[in-house]
């Protein structure tokens, strides 16, 4: 059982980026370790991690801005959104949050990039009214 109100909402920091590569299940190196430096100082996007009262990282939730010449204006992607396996509603929680802070950017909807292992963000979505729309992935190497 969840005790959700034991749980709070911060902005990400780079001594918790260890705790967050575990809980998405990425590796650090050298290169990523400045990238996600860089990512939490910017303004084109919020980390935030879900902490529980002994100070674990139980989630994380990560919205990317860009501007959308398409649009006229912002659209927000959904990074990453995660929680603990023992905190399902947790992970609803979050994407509420995720949504909130793309409103207040002025951004009338979220997209969200899913992995193939994405089950739990996938059901999560859906259940808050989510659709499938078309988005054509191409892997085009790494610049060299």
């Amino acid at each position: 059982m969840e005790a959700q109100h034991d749980v709070r909402v911060r902005r990400g920091r780079r001594s918790d980026l260890p705790r967050v590569h575990a809980l998405l299940s990425t590796s650090a190196g050298p290169r990523r370790e400045r990238f996600d430096r860089r990512t939490l100082a910017s303004l084109a996007g919020d980390v935030y991690v879900a902490e529980d009262a002994a100070g674990a990282i139980v989630g994380v939730v990560s919205v990317a801005y860009l501007r959308s010449l398409g649009e006229g204006r912002f659209a927000a992607v959904l990074d990453a959104a995660r929680a603990a396996a023992d905190s399902p509603s947790l992970l609803d929680r979050l994407i509420a949050f995720a949504e909130a802070r793309a409103r207040r950017r002025g951004c009338p909807r979220l997209a969200a990039r899913l992995g193939p292992d994405d089950r739990a963000l996938r059901t999560a979505l859906e259940s808050r009214g989510y659709r499938t729309s078309d988005l054509l992935v191409g892997d085009i190497g790494e610049a060299g």
